[in-house]
């Protein structure tokens, strides 16, 4: 079965058999991260109506994004985009959110970096598992066909 495979796919042969160390990676370094801050606008912020919502949301956040690490890691596509989303939603947090809502008295800094951090961890993982999960798809129906 392997010589039929051209030598470009076989890369993704092998993800047949190995899961996606790389974009799983990506997300758990992502989740540092969202606890980065978490701890940081929690010990930040002004006690308020917010602060429950915060820890509300923020839980929230943190069990997706556990979710999403675990399904790329088994190479499933709408997870990965779903990971995508969860990126994006880190920028809306850190430009919108913050400043606006949350008001933040201090670490202003450190707030802004873990939250371009895990926006860039968790874009380039939605990406890269997108991508292989589409290659993976294809690749199974091929040996679907030949195996037919």
């Amino acid at each position: 079965m392997l010589k039929s495979i051209p030598p470009e796919e076989k890369k993704t042969y092998v993800t047949l058999y190995k899961t996606n160390g790389y974009s799983y990676t990506m997300t758990l370094l992502a989740i540092i991260a969202e606890f980065v801050y978490v701890t940081t606008i929690l010990d930040s912020m002004p006690v308020n109506f917010w602060m429950g919502l915060t820890v509300i949301m923020n839980i929230f956040v943190l069990f997706l994004v556990f979710t999403c690490a675990v399904k790329i890691n088994v190479y499933s596509s709408p997870w990965a985009v779903i990971t995508l989303a969860v990126g994006v939603y880190f920028l809306v947090r850190q430009f919108l959110i913050v400043p606006v809502f949350l008001q933040p008295y201090a670490h202003e800094t450190i707030l802004l970096v873990s939250n371009l951090i895990g926006s860039v961890l968790l874009i380039i993982a939605g990406v890269t598992g997108t991508a292989k999960a589409k290659k993976r798809q294809a690749l199974r129906k091929k040996l679907e066909r030949i195996g037919s």
